[in-house]
């Protein structure tokens, strides 16, 4: 490794351990400032910086333990996870996982549930533009063709699995007037995350869609559609539980294409 090489390395080693690392003997010492101080203002703005970025992404978690434990969890996450690249879009990807490890959260398993869920917003609002399928564009297939058509989601949907009352804390915790939230654990619920033009939305998932929606997200056809839905109507009541449901997912923009 050149000198220039070595510079570059200790600087940010510096920057990324700084408990770990000996004195910039490398800097020089005739500046306005102590080598010790200049690095330190490097050290703590990178710091401050992937900080404002986390609480931004987990606007929700930070309100639901304190100012004092997310700075902790903050900083262990920053240890562990570094940011690599020119963007920080993605730096806050791994939070839900690594809150299911690090303490004093991991004993809130509903913690991560709702960085969960946080993080699917990020990635939603953030996610490719697609077309949006239309009732027109499908009257183009004849009535014979239903059966074997396939449909893709659009890129910003997240179908998630939630065992306490994430979306209605997240509501609370994020409103302009934040206020105390029990979370409550009941039955596993269904939701769905998306971005309709700017706005982000979600809703939960009925057991009949949630079943037929599955079947869609995972390449089935129509005819596999209805077949799910069959478990739980009549034969007679399908066909129109299955229009309804497609017309309903075509009108808040879950789908971005159609094909045989």
């Amino acid at each position: 490794m050149n000198q220039l090489g070595r510079i570059q390395q200790n600087f940010q080693d510096r920057i990324l351990f700084p408990q770990d690392t000996d004195s910039p003997a490398w800097i020089s010492p005739t500046g306005r400032a102590r080598p010790e101080t200049q690095l330190g203002a490097y050290s703590y703005a990178y710091r401050a910086r992937l900080t404002e970025v986390l609480a931004s992404d987990y606007p929700a978690v930070h309100m639901a333990i304190g100012d004092d434990a997310f700075a902790e969890l903050t900083a262990a996450y920053i240890r562990n996870y570094p940011s690599q690249y020119f963007s920080l879009r993605d730096f806050s990807r791994h939070m839900p996982q690594f809150m299911q490890l690090h303490r004093p959260v991991t004993d809130q398993q509903w913690l991560y549930e709702l960085a969960s869920f946080e993080w699917a917003l990020c990635e939603a609002f953030d996610a490719a533009d697609a077309p949006i399928l239309t009732e027109i564009f499908l009257t183009g297939y004849a009535t014979e063709d239903w059966p074997q058509l396939r449909f893709a989601v659009h890129p910003s949907l997240h179908r998630l699995d939630f065992n306490w009352n994430i979306p209605e804390m997240w509501q609370v915790l994020t409103s302009d007037t934040p206020s105390e939230i029990t979370a409550l654990e009941g039955q596993p619920s269904a939701w769905l995350v998306w971005r309709d033009d700017l706005i982000t939305r979600f809703r939960s998932l009925q057991q009949d869609e949630l079943r037929a929606f599955d079947c869609l997200c995972a390449g089935d056809n129509f005819a596999d559609i209805c077949t799910a839905l069959a478990t739980q109507f009549a034969v007679e009541e399908v066909p129109y539980r299955a229009v309804t449901l497609l017309k309903t997912w075509l009108a808040q923009g879950l789908i971005s294409g159609a094909e045989m």
